[in-house]
Formats: structure tokens, C-alpha cells, sequence
């Protein structure tokens, strides 16, 4: 029986930068409806001021070895790069699903980071972590979202990070030999044409979702289909 056809007994769900696992809650809900085991590890660069990438991938490759098969990795934006890396050469997972990003090829130096010294909304720490500030919160001067997310990011304010999230390398292509599917938002301004157009030619199967970069709160139905096998016709 193909990958498609066989249900995951389990979702490791990786969250994304200055997130908490806690952002995962509407797609859980919805997969533990459907008698999924739901795993959603704490990134220690989010608990640590030098902790980065590489001990991400660390904490979600155990967090995939102790979870019952087979099951699903999914990550979103950050945790994507994430789970990239993590899952390579693990047996027992049936798929990648990369909502809001797109792979990260390979990459074994570790990589340059001064490009964000350019970004004017990000704020610093005295330890030197970096978080955006509250303005991706709002779209032209309206709340970007419904009452009830809007509540759950006042109750988890996001968290900084150590520049080690985006220096450290990228020491494997998990996408390369796992089946992968990308779920990009219509309008999600971080994922350019070229990174769409490269990643349908890398993994082959990208979902346009009639949404921006953050699917996990406004359509997690869709990120459940796929880590469930469903077939999505682009443009659903």
C-alpha cells in the first residue's frame, strides 16, 4: 500500500519562530478528533539564549523516534527548516508537510546572517535573541485576526531567539527522500514566486490555500488533510 493510502498513527508539529507549540492548538483539536497521537516539542531556541537550528533538529528527531508509526512531520515556517533536517533518514514517516515555507537545500557551512540587521521590525535583547514586533498582528491598521486567535496570541506573546536559527548549517534534505508537500497561502507575502516555482519543481506538490503565511490558524482543516493523505486540487 502506497504512503497516500496508509493514515498516520501520530503528527510531530513543529511551530515556527518566536512561536509556542500552543499555536499548533486548532489543528490538533481536529487531528485528535480523528484518533491521530499529537506531539508538539518546545523548540529550546525559544528556552535558551544560544540553542539554535541544530538543537531544534535535536529535540524534534526525538520527538519523532518516541512518537508511535507511522507519523506525519509537519512544520511551519521556521519549524519547516526544522523538521528538514530532523527527519532525515528515519524510518516509519509516511510524509513532510511544510505549511508556509518551502525546503532548504542542503547547506553544510554555517550561513550568513547579517541580513538581519537590515530588518527595521525586529527587536533585540540585551542577550542578543531577536522577536518581530506587534505589527505583523495588524493588516493596514485592522486586526489581521478573528477574536478568538487574537486572544490566544495576547494569552502566548511571542518569544525571542538567538541568531543560531538562522546560522547554523543545514545539514540534511529530509524532503529529498521523504514524500513532501508544501501548503503556501495565496497571499503570503514571505514566500516569493521563485521559492513556489522551486519548490513545485523540488518536491512536486505545492497547495495554494486561499489564505497568507498563517494557515495553521485560519485553515487548519487544510493542514489536516494533508498530514491525513487527502488529495487537494490546487486553488481549493
Amino acid at each position: 500500500m502506497g504512503s497516500r493510502q496508509e493514515l498516520p498513527v501520530s503528527a510531530v508539529l513543529v511551530h515556527g519562530l518566536w512561536a509556542v507549540p500552543e499555536d499548533w492548538m486548532w489543528v490538533r483539536g481536529l487531528l485528535e478528533e480523528r484518533g491521530v497521537t499529537v506531539v508538539a516539542p518546545d523548540l529550546p531556541s525559544h528556552r535558551s539564549t544560544d540553542d539554535g537550528l541544530l538543537a531544534d533538529v535535536i529535540a524534534v528527531r526525538d520527538a519523532i523516534v518516541a512518537s508511535p508509526r507511522p507519523t506525519v512531520v509537519v512544520g511551519w515556517s521556521y519549524g519547516c527548516d526544522v523538521a528538514g533536517v530532523a527527519a532525515d533518514g528515519l524510518e516509519g514517516v509516511l510524509r513532510l508537510v511544510y505549511v508556509s515555507s518551502v525546503p532548504q537545500p542542503l547547506h553544510p557551512e554555517a550561513r550568513d546572517d547579517s541580513w538581519l540587521d537590515s530588518i527595521p521590525n525586529l527587536v533585540w535583547d540585551a542577550q542578543g535573541r531577536f522577536v518581530l514586533d506587534d505589527g505583523w498582528q495588524e493588516d493596514n491598521g485592522r486586526p489581521r485576526f478573528a477574536a478568538a486567535i487574537q486572544r490566544h496570541l495576547d494569552e502566548h506573546p511571542r518569544r525571542p531567539v538567538p541568531r543560531t536559527t538562522m546560522s547554523d548549517p543545514v545539514e540534511a534534505e529530509a524532503w529529498r527522500s521523504i514524500p513532501t508537500v508544501a501548503l503556501i497561502g495565496e497571499t503570503d507575502e514571505m514566500t516569493s514566486t521563485e521559492m513556489r516555482s522551486w519548490a513545485r519543481e523540488a518536491i512536486g506538490e505545492v497547495r495554494d490555500i486561499a489564505t497568507d503565511h498563517f494557515i495553521l490558524f485560519n485553515r487548519p482543516e487544510v493542514v489536516v488533510d494533508a498530514v491525513m493523505g487527502v488529495p487537494v486540487a490546487n486553488g481549493e
